[in-house]
């Protein structure tokens, strides 16, 4: 059985130096930053964990207008992160290397996640939202950017294209019905779904308080 992950750590410690300038498919993961981030500063909040944070893009522009934001980067490949870090040099900035279905974070620990072009990479999505949840605080909202491709083109892409062709990772590229049943049944409210230019949706959604969050809340209202 492949080991997806490994391949996808591989594939991006090898891209880490010449990411942010190289001239391949990966260019057209900048053109999404703009609503990304738009959609991120739409609401008020004390600190973000960019999931699939690659090398620190976002978080570096964030950062120029949120400066008091408290900022976690996570991504497999270290070699990514380790330019990350050079990028990106503030106190209110942390870069780990870490898997996106196993977060190495305490429950409600973030009022934001961002994923941007990386959650078609994760062989369990069922994981990845289920430590989402686990991981924001009530209420926190959960970014998405991505893929979107037409449905012939999309089974391509998923049962051919990327299993017998690119081998490099992981991949599928998920249909609107598919991310809303994500976010829906792993305690999550969908609040978006935009189609974006050049093939990218935005999602975005909030985790629903469960029992145990109401109870702890009204415990320290008393």
């Amino acid at each position: 059985m492949k080991d997806y992950k490994e391949l996808s750590r591989i594939e991006f410690n090898k891209q880490a130096e010449k990411f942010d300038t190289a001239e391949n498919c990966y260019k057209l993961c900048q053109d999404s930053y703009d609503p990304a981030n738009e959609e991120i500063k739409s609401k008020t909040f004390n600190d973000l964990l960019d999931i699939g944070c690659g090398t620190g893009n976002t978080i570096a522009m964030l950062l120029k207008d949120l400066p008091n934001v408290k900022y976690t980067g996570i991504d497999l490949a270290e070699k990514m992160i380790e330019v990350a870090k050079k990028k990106v040099v503030n106190e209110n900035v942390t870069f780990v290397v870490g898997d996106a279905e196993n977060l190495p974070f305490e429950d409600n620990s973030f009022d934001v996640i961002l994923c941007k072009e990386s959650i078609h990479h994760y062989p369990n999505p069922e994981k990845f939202f289920q430590e989402s949840y686990r991981v924001l605080r009530p209420n926190g909202r959960l970014v998405i950017v991505d893929m979107r491709i037409n449905a012939p083109i999309r089974a391509l892409w998923n049962h051919v294209l990327f299993p017998y062709v690119i081998k490099m990772g992981d991949c599928h590229v998920f249909n609107e019905t598919e991310i809303r049943d994500l976010y829906t049944n792993n305690g999550f409210e969908v609040t978006k779904y935009d189609a974006l230019p050049k093939l990218r949706f935005l999602s975005s959604g909030f985790k629903k308080p469960s029992k145990v969050d109401d109870n702890i809340t009204q415990e320290k209202e008393q």
